[in-house]
Parts: structure tokens; C-alpha cells; sequence
């Protein structure tokens, strides 16, 4: 296959690291485009592994920092990572944490991976985080190129980052292409197999956020008191990692006999439920958190959410959004999407318009072209 550049791109992420949905996002995007083009994707040490001379001139190749500190950091992005991608003569070097490196001479690109945590600090937890707030003009001054994942994040970062040349790029999340509208056979089979034959809510959680699951039941014992229906809760964690607390807390919950916990679920089957879903219940953790979003706009599938400042981009007037946070105001919601069949189907026409402003090929070629463009200006000066 003709490839339009020559590249040997580094893609640095942090082993480890649960909370930068963006970052595993913008690593399967680019992998998939590449191998489409051609390349060879793989990890380091199947790198380091070959002579010098057997490393394949197109290729991208995935570097794990595995340091959690903050000293750890510095140190692997200043001193270890400039020898790395000397030895693997790298042409341009994708940063997905939000961080770049003060001694790299060749082109970096950066991925600001969420905005929340820069709009306040007091959310930062993770070493990375606090040391991108403590240099993130420093690190947008160093990249060739910078994007991110909303156009609400943009400009935030570029409130933060007042006079550094250049825009900063939008690339959103998109959803795989297992992600479809799927038809009433197939959505018929999906609840024979996985829900008894009724209908069913899904939600994907994060795993570190125990008290969104708590609201999601306590607005599901709402939604069952009013309607004593059949209806079913799936409740998938992000990482596949169930909150203990929740776990206990099911053992006796009163319709847990409705609710299914799937922290074993394929990558294939959730997609085949997110597709055979009555409606998505999405409780952002942060602004980045919307590839469930991305996802359920690709299925034509309702979903009720609290609106985030990114997330109202994505969703725009799709979205049946919830006033507060609390179970109550998402109890009502869950009623009102199930007794109110007009306004569901309504909802699901303007979902198939807002999907395809996301596509998957079209957002995979700009972010090729912002690698592309990277390795032909060179290093900024």
C-alpha cells in the first residue's frame, strides 16, 4: 500500500494509568490507521529485540513510561526517553499524558488528555497531572503540535496557554466500527442471550467513582417503585473493576435479581449490548469521559447524561439531560424515556444526524496529517 510519508513514530503512554481513556483512545486510533497504511505496529521490547538494521523503516511503536512519581517522570522523559528513541531512530514522538520532554530534539506532539483537572487542581491525583498543571505552558511551548479532544478543551487550554504560536487541534473520540445501529433480529438475540428476553439499561461506570453507581441504583429502585416492570440494569465497570463497596452493597439490594454486574465482558459483547440497549445511563467522571457517548451516537441509541462542557458538544440537543447529579432527578429521567415513546423516537432521529459529524476514518486521517505535518516542519525553534 502507497504510503504517503515515510515515519517511524514513537507513541508514549504510562503503564498503568486508568485514568486517560484519551490516551488508550488516540494509541488504538492511530495503530488501526497505521496498519491500514501499512505499518508495522508494535511495542518497544519487540523492538529492542531486533538488530538496528531489521527495524522497519514505517512503523509505530508503543513506549510504556513506567515511572509513577514525579522525580520518576522527569527522569524517564529528560534522561532515559532521549536514548530510547536514538536507539530506534525515531522521526516524531506522540506524548499521550499530557507531557513532553525538555531534552528530545526531534518533533513532539502532545495530547492534553482532560481539561478537569486543569480547570481544578484540587482533582488532580495522579503524579502525571500535577506535573502537567505545574508545566503545561512549558510543554505546549515545546510541541510542534498539540490536540485534544473537544473544542470546549481547546479553548481552555488556550486560556491557560496565552501566547504560544499555533492552534490547538481538535480530535475527538470516535467509536470502533463494531459500534452500528443494530437491527431488531440481532437486538433480539443479544436479550435472549444476555437479558431473558426483556429490555435493558446499560451503564458504563468508572471504576474509582463509587458513589455514581450508589445514585444509578438508588435511581433504578426510583424507576422500578413507579413502573413494576421486567426492565433490566447492566452495569458494565470501565476498567472491569466492580467497587467492592457496590459489590457488597448489591448482595442485598432490592432488585438485584434486575441488575447484572459484567466485569468480564467482551469487547464484542458490549458492543452488541450497547447496540441492543433500550437507553445508556452515563454519569460523566470527568470532561473527557464521553466515549460512551461516542459510542451510543453511533448505535442510535438515547442516552441520559449530566451535561459536562464537552460532552453538550457531542451530544448537542440528543442528550436527555438530567439538572442535577443526584438519584432522584436521574430517577425522573428514566421514567420519562420510558413512558414517553414519542419523545424517544424523536431523540434517536437526531442521534443518526449528530453520528455523523463522528467518523471514525475521517478523524483517523487528521490525525495522520497532524503527524505528517510534525515530521516535515521539524522541531519548533
Amino acid at each position: 500500500m502507497y504510503i504517503c510519508q515515510p515515519m517511524r513514530i514513537a507513541v508514549i503512554h504510562h503503564t498503568g494509568v486508568l485514568d486517560n481513556d484519551y490516551g488508550f483512545y488516540i494509541s488504538d486510533l492511530l495503530s488501526e490507521y497505521a496498519e491500514w497504511l501499512g505499518y508495522d505496529v508494535q511495542l518497544l521490547n519487540d523492538f529492542l529485540s531486533l538488530n538496528k538494521s531489521s527495524l522497519p523503516e514505517n512503523a509505530v511503536i508503543g513506549i510504556d513510561i513506567k515511572a509513577k512519581s514525579g522525580f520518576g517522570l522527569r527522569w524517564w522523559y529528560n534522561t532515559k526517553l532521549p536514548s530510547i528513541l536514538k536507539k530506534i531512530k525515531a522521526d516524531v514522538v506522540i506524548n499521550l499524558n499530557g507531557i513532553c520532554s525538555t531534552s528530545v530534539t526531534l518533533p513532539q506532539i502532545l495530547a492534553i488528555p482532560d481539561i478537569t483537572f486543569l480547570e481544578d487542581a484540587t482533582k488532580a491525583k495522579a503524579a502525571w497531572q500535577k506535573l502537567v498543571i505545574k508545566n503545561i505552558k512549558a510543554y505546549c511551548s515545546t510541541a510542534s503540535s498539540v490536540f485534544t479532544y473537544s473544542t470546549h478543551a481547546a479553548g481552555v487550554i488556550e486560556k491557560i496557554t496565552t501566547g504560544r504560536k499555533g492552534s490547538i487541534h481538535v480530535v475527538p473520540y470516535t467509536a470502533g466500527k463494531q459500534y452500528v445501529e443494530w437491527g431488531w433480529h440481532d437486538k433480539t438475540l443479544t436479550k435472549a442471550e444476555f437479558a431473558d428476553n426483556k429490555e435493558f439499561f446499560i451503564c458504563r461506570q468508572d471504576d474509582k467513582n463509587e458513589e455514581s453507581w450508589f445514585t444509578i441504583l438508588r435511581a433504578f429502585s426510583k424507576f422500578k417503585k413507579w413502573q413494576q416492570s421486567s426492565m433490566k440494569l447492566f452495569l458494565i465497570p470501565k476498567h472491569g473493576i466492580v467497587p467492592l463497596n457496590v459489590a457488597d452493597r448489591l448482595t442485598s439490594y432490592k432488585y438485584r435479581d434486575d441488575v447484572r454486574l459484567l466485569d468480564d465482558v467482551s469487547e464484542k459483547d458490549e458492543s452488541s449490548l450497547t447496540g441492543s440497549a433500550y437507553a445508556l445511563i452515563h454519569l460523566p467522571g470527568n470532561d473527557a469521559d464521553l466515549l460512551p457517548i461516542a459510542e451510543a451516537l453511533q448505535c442510535g441509541l438515547p442516552f441520559i447524561t449530566a451535561p459536562t462542557g464537552s460532552l453538550k458538544e457531542y451530544a448537542a440537543d440528543t442528550g436527555l439531560y438530567i439538572p442535577g447529579t443526584g438519584h432522584e432527578e436521574l430517577g425522573d429521567a428514566i421514567i420519562d424515556v420510558y413512558k414517553n415513546e414519542d419523545k424517544r423516537t424523536q431523540v434517536i432521529e437526531s442521534i443518526r444526524t449528530k453520528a455523523i459529524e463522528f467518523n471514525r476514518d475521517a478523524v483517523a486521517r487528521s490525525l495522520w496529517e497532524i503527524t505528517e505535518n510534525a515530521v516535515k516542519a521539524g522541531p519548533p525553534a
